[in-house]
């Protein structure tokens, strides 16, 4: 199909139009991935955990970030397929969601490209694309904690789900503390709950400093392979580093 492309037809070069072909062929996917984050089926999106002694606050259940990603995405998509029916007198024969949008640009990329002011398009949906990335695929940052932060840390009293949370803002060292890794140190006999006695409902505490240096003394087993979802967004994360660049 992109043998037949006439550039004095076009409002894209062809190098734009293989980048926007990859590019959509990513977004069903994605869109997969971006809806586990809105119902959070998935830990790729941010947290929305709170500190608390008591196990009764629960999050949100379903992602604003994800939910506004989700929304923005599929706006853009919509929005480019209305011109593209209008200005080319086509009929739209695909389906509603977010994959099925981007399935028909795909197919009729070449209408796209004929298409007045789609100069713009890849820049609009590569940008919905990365705000979508941004929430399945967040960076990572350096947290930096001073010497007084940790050591009220460290004397605190905490549920498991607190301190799991806390070491989230405690530096890479901790970042791999959940609530299975202090379950697992609980059950080795390294870490101990704080004596009661409790009321039946409450969950138990521990000193927060003791677990860190069990966690630090005991390290976990590496897993074998990195995040499926890095790895499977690898061509969109490069797109997105060539333009930055």
């Amino acid at each position: 199909m992109h043998s037949e492309i006439d550039p004095n037809h076009l409002f894209l070069d062809r190098a734009a139009v293989l980048d926007l072909v990859r590019m959509l062929r990513e977004i069903p996917e994605l869109a997969v991935d971006l809806e586990d984050a809105v119902l959070r089926r998935s830990r790729l999106g941010d947290p929305n955990l709170r500190l608390s002694s008591r196990s009764g606050d629960q999050p949100l259940p379903f992602s604003p970030a994800a939910t506004r990603a989700r929304d923005q995405l599929h706006a853009v998509l919509v929005s480019w397929v209305r011109l593209i029916c209008e200005q080319r007198g086509l009929d739209y024969t695909g389906g509603t969601s977010t994959g099925g949008l981007a399935r028909w640009l795909d197919r009729n990329v070449i209408a796209l490209a004929m298409t007045e002011g789609a100069e713009t398009a890849p820049a609009e949906i590569r940008a919905a694309v990365q705000t979508a990335l941004h929430v399945i695929c967040p960076p990572t940052s350096q947290i930096e904690v001073d010497a007084a932060q940790l050591e009220a840390a460290r004397t605190a009293r905490l549920n498991v789900n607190g301190i799991a949370t806390l070491a989230k803002e405690m530096g890479e060292a901790f970042q791999s503390i959940t609530v299975r890794r202090i379950q697992t140190l609980r059950d080795a006999g390294r870490i101990s709950p704080v004596p009661g006695p409790w009321a039946p409902d409450w969950p138990e505490l521990f000193v927060v400093g003791e677990v860190l240096e069990a966690h630090l003394a005991h390290p976990a087993r590496k897993r074998r392979s990195k995040s499926a979802a890095g790895e499977r967004y690898q061509p969109l994360l490069r797109i997105r580093e060539k333009i930055a660049g």
